[in-house]
């Protein structure tokens, strides 16, 4: 489906269920990797709608991201033992076909193709779709976990037949403890087990510290691979120890060569400010990126991202 065709699919959606359409206009789109989708760079992300208190909370949340334009929702099987996919599911089940629904399989240390299979019929069932937009392969932590994944009868196997199926649109691989782990992933991809996107942390503080930008960002815009950022802000670290502000933590990810920014937001209110963001953003200049590195490189320590220890 072509931009022209999935805007106009959005404004029909929206006007006939009652879903507002971006109230300050659509967020700035990307193209990703090599799907043919352009996608707004900004994201839900699903661990915080899952966390909301009530599946009527978790509602306005949702429902307020699709007023500010995000069109883009993640979450995952392991995120509350599916209570995310579940209140994603019914707060989208409406406008389902001008959504991207994007969710993972976990299955840590195992890794099987059985366990996807589960993962897969669950969360279809979940989030009251037929199929999903983009699977990924869950939190890759290692080599070795990877070679598990990747190898006869991993996970990697269903995710493959999940997409011939077209059960998934898009695969992919996520993680955020060790770029090793990625680079591993980009082995077998290299070897012809294709998958379209990658998701990663990226943040100014993750420069100076087993670096995804350095290692790993650079492989997957040679290869035309989708980059997925998250843990924009370390989890929250670098606005809570004051190294620098959560506008400057999204500036800085959209500033570089990825395509959208999945993103946590707890409240309404941080929704529309982070909308708000998207819109007016302007890429920083060399001059600037480097500077924000350096302002935070004397306080930089691996404590500040705890999913990487």
């Amino acid at each position: 489906m072509n931009r022209r065709d999935f805007a106009r699919l959005v404004a029909g959606a929206a006007a006939g269920l009652g879903m507002r359409s971006p109230t300050q206009g659509p967020l700035p789109t990307r193209p990703l990797g090599r799907t043919g989708l352009d996608v707004p760079i900004l994201s839900l992300g699903g661990s915080h709608v899952g966390s909301a208190g009530s599946e009527a909370v978790a509602r306005r949340l949702v429902e307020t991201a699709y007023a500010e334009g995000i069109r883009f929702f993640d979450t995952a099987e392991s995120y509350q033992a599916g209570r995310s996919e579940r209140w994603i599911g019914l707060a989208l089940r409406d406008v389902r076909q001008s959504v991207w629904l994007m969710s993972k399989t976990f299955a840590f240390p195992e890794r099987t193709a059985e366990s996807a299979r589960r993962h897969l019929e669950g969360s279809l069932e979940r989030l009251r779709t037929d199929y999903l937009d983009f699977w990924q392969l869950h939190s890759i932590r290692s080599v070795a976990d990877v070679d598990r994944a990747f190898g006869p009868g991993g996970a990697m196997e269903y995710l493959l037949e999940a997409r011939a199926r077209n059960l998934v649109r898009y695969i992919g691989v996520t993680g955020h403890a060790r770029p090793a782990a990625h680079l591993r992933a980009l082995q077998y991809w290299d070897r012809g087990i294709r998958f379209e996107v990658m998701q990663l942390p990226l943040n100014p503080v993750d420069y100076h510290q087993r670096s995804f930008q350095r290692e790993v960002l650079p492989e997957l815009v040679e290869r035309g691979i989708g980059v997925i950022a998250m843990k924009t802000s370390a989890d929250g670290r670098l606005v809570r120890d004051r190294l620098c502000t959560a506008a400057e933590c999204l500036r800085y990810v959209w500033s570089l060569p990825v395509a959208l920014a999945v993103v946590g937001m707890e409240r309404p209110a941080l929704v529309r400010e982070n909308a708000r963001l998207a819109r007016e953003f302007q890429p920083m200049a060399a001059g600037e990126l480097d500077a924000l590195r350096a302002r935070i490189a004397p306080r930089a320590r691996l404590a500040l991202e705890w999913y990487k220890r």
